[in-house]
């Protein structure tokens, strides 16, 4: 039995699911994954099997992404902002038996998303904690598709530990805008699921519909970039969420935050990986910010020391077995973060290593000066990279969103040195009307790059 069956019996009339249109209670929910089941087997999947779903932000992918598992195959999150070929470079490495949702895609075999709603009624397949529920996509260092599978143990882990400093219960109400086929989105269906609590499932970010719905929740998670435009065009002061705004996906600037608290949202950075269900580290609501993100119960992080950065590692319960079609893991898992624990044992990121800038000899990490730029009152967003240089080897380049279009990169590049070594300081700045974001709300610094090729830049006179 899984936690949407359990609360059917619980609490059949709790509302589960709350749409922009509708509304869909834990009764309704269980007859559709349980018809959803029905269907697959209708389809002539078995359990062991891959079926792959192309996800959307709606009812009928959050019905596959549970009835999937519920009948013991395991579910495989796709993108739907991919385009063919990098949704066939995941499919070829997967090698799904049917997919779900998608009739651009030739060659396998394919049924619309919805026909899950004509299965007849099927009792759930037992399932055993080491047993694979899934398989969630994210970028390698190379850029290469790496599946990570997750066990129905390390979701259950995840969602227990996260429960620890974000509790929930049938009576909260928490908002999902983040995607569904990342990781984050689909977390947060299974902590309040888990709990018998409602999901707030929007289709899509939009600031003003987000903003008019944060006092009517408990929780809310957004990555940085959202948090910055719903602050951008609603200055005002929020009423909620009641518990917390998650930020995650990628380091917020203190400013931010702080910004962010100033206008009467309650938020806390967390940090987690695909590669352990979600979040590992969080910060609370009453921290302020720069305080880092302290382990959640049950989780283990080695990281270096303060002054110091290295590689994060990270060990507990949630972590992922392995990635696709390689070994189980043996141990803890070392990210591509790199960061410190501080005197209190919280978490600091500095940074990704496979972002790292080697110049003049220096190892140089874009997010540590992406801190400093975006609390300039003059930048709204920034986006640091590394770019071939005789010379240095590297040379480091900024990309600026202007939030006062009378500022120049002479007038910034001074205020910054006072914060930063020369060596860190830009040595030519793109100003640029927007930057581009991945599926997960990251900057796509490769595409940024691509983008900037060949487009006029302002070198810092004093470098």
């Amino acid at each position: 039995m899984d936690h949407i069956d359990r609360w059917n019996i619980l609490e059949p009339d709790q509302v589960a699911v709350a749409l922009p249109d509708t509304t869909v209670t834990y009764r309704e929910l269980a007859a559709l994954v349980s018809r959803g089941s029905g269907a697959l087997k209708g389809f002539g999947v078995k359990p062991g099997d891959r079926v792959a779903v192309w996800v959307h932000n709606d009812l009928q992918s959050l019905v596959a992404l549970w009835a999937v598992p519920r009948m013991g195959a395991t579910v495989v999150a796709v993108s739907s902002r991919l385009d063919q070929s990098e949704v066939n470079a995941q499919l070829d490495l997967v090698d799904p038996a049917i997919v779900l949702g998608s009739d651009a895609l030739t060659g396998r075999t394919t049924h619309a998303t919805s026909s899950l709603f004509d299965g007849r009624p099927t009792a759930p397949h037992p399932h055993a904690p080491d047993e694979l529920h899934s398989v969630f996509f994210t970028s390698g260092s190379t850029g290469q598709p790496k599946g990570v599978r997750l066990t129905w143990g390390n979701h259950e882990a995840a969602a227990a530990a996260a429960a620890t400093v974000q509790p929930v219960g049938p009576e909260d109400r928490w908002l999902a805008v983040l995607p569904l086929f990342h990781l984050g989105g689909f977390a947060i269906t299974f902590r309040m699921f888990r709990a018998g609590g409602t999901v707030v499932l929007e289709p899509n970010y939009q600031p003003a519909r987000i903003a008019s719905l944060m006092d009517s929740v408990s929780y809310a998670s957004v990555v940085p970039a959202m948090l910055g435009t719903l602050l951008d065009d609603h200055p005002d002061r929020f009423q909620g969420p009641s518990q917390a705004l998650l930020v995650g996906g990628a380091p917020a600037s203190d400013g931010m935050l702080a910004t962010a608290r100033a206008a009467g949202l309650p938020v806390a950075q967390t940090y987690g990986l695909t590669e352990t269900a979600s979040q590992v580290a969080a910060a609370l609501p009453t921290d302020p910010p720069g305080s880092g993100a302290a382990p959640l119960e049950g989780v283990a992080i080695e990281a270096g020391s303060p002054g110091f950065a290295a590689p994060v590692r990270v060990a507990g319960p949630m972590v992922s077995p392995g990635y696709w079609n390689e070994p189980d893991r043996e141990g803890s898992l070392e990210t591509l973060d790199i960061g410190h624990l501080d005197e209190n044992g919280r978490l600091h990121i500095a940074g990704r290593s496979d972002e790292m800038i080697l110049s003049g000899g220096e190892n140089i990490h874009p997010a540590e000066i992406e801190v400093v730029l975006q609390a300039h009152s003059a930048v709204s967003a920034c986006a640091v990279f590394g770019v071939a240089d005789e010379l240095w080897g590297e040379r480091v380049e900024a990309a600026l969103v202007l939030a006062d279009p009378t500022a120049g990169p002479d007038s910034i590049a001074a205020d910054v040195r006072q914060n930063l070594a020369d060596f860190k300081v830009p040595k030519r700045w793109h100003i640029v009307a927007g930057l581009p974001y991945g599926p997960t709300g990251k900057v796509d610094r490769t595409r940024l790059i691509s983008l900037l090729a060949g487009e006029p830049a302002i070198t810092d006179p004093d470098t």
